[in-house]
């Protein structure tokens, strides 16, 4: 990937207003770089491990990962012991390939010194919606709807995370054109 250039993170904290971070690439290795962002951008001691494994038709055949941070009085040779098990850990894709799961994963870094709190499913929802949408469509001004409508066709808006379309026919961005008025 390559160390000219930045990473971005921007966090919807659902709090007023969006969260965006940088830091500069170090190494071009994404989770040295996660690693670092953490350190300097968020001042949390991290430990970032990412792994992908494709087969011959460069299709992926195992990746994962973890992102491990410090808790405030975390004892300093808790953190000296995690450290050297991971770095005599085999590689996180590997160890996904072999069929570990991520319990077996955290009791490899842990040697089994650690406590579940809380179990969550991890899903991924996407909360896009006409109404957003429509104000992504308002937010382009005036003179760029009514080239929109001056073209006479429906037009259809695609996310890029969920793949769900909506459309908007001609009168409809007319009345967005009334909306923002």
């Amino acid at each position: 990937m390559g160390n000219d250039g930045f990473i971005h993170v921007t966090k919807n904290l659902k709090i007023r207003d969006v969260f965006t971070s940088s830091a500069h690439l170090q190494t071009g290795e994404i989770a040295e770089d996660f690693t670092y962002y953490f350190a300097v951008s968020e001042q949390i001691p991290s430990s970032v491990g990412l792994g992908v494994l494709v087969n011959e038709s460069n299709e992926v055949f195992a990746s994962g990962g973890f992102i491990l941070q410090v808790m405030p009085g975390a004892k300093e040779e808790t953190l000296q012991k995690i450290e050297a098990n991971i770095q005599i850990m085999k590689p996180i894709s590997e160890l996904i390939a072999q069929g570990n799961s991520p319990e077996d994963i955290i009791n490899l870094i842990t040697h089994g010194d650690h406590e579940f709190v809380e179990e969550l499913q991890l899903a991924y929802e996407c909360d896009c919606n006409r109404s957003r949408f429509e104000k992504g469509l308002i937010s382009l001004g005036k003179k760029e709807l009514e080239e929109m409508i001056m073209e006479d066709k429906p037009i259809e808006i695609v996310c890029h995370f969920c793949n769900s379309k909506y459309d908007f026919s001609v009168d409809e961005l007319e009345d967005l054109i009334k909306e923002s008025n």
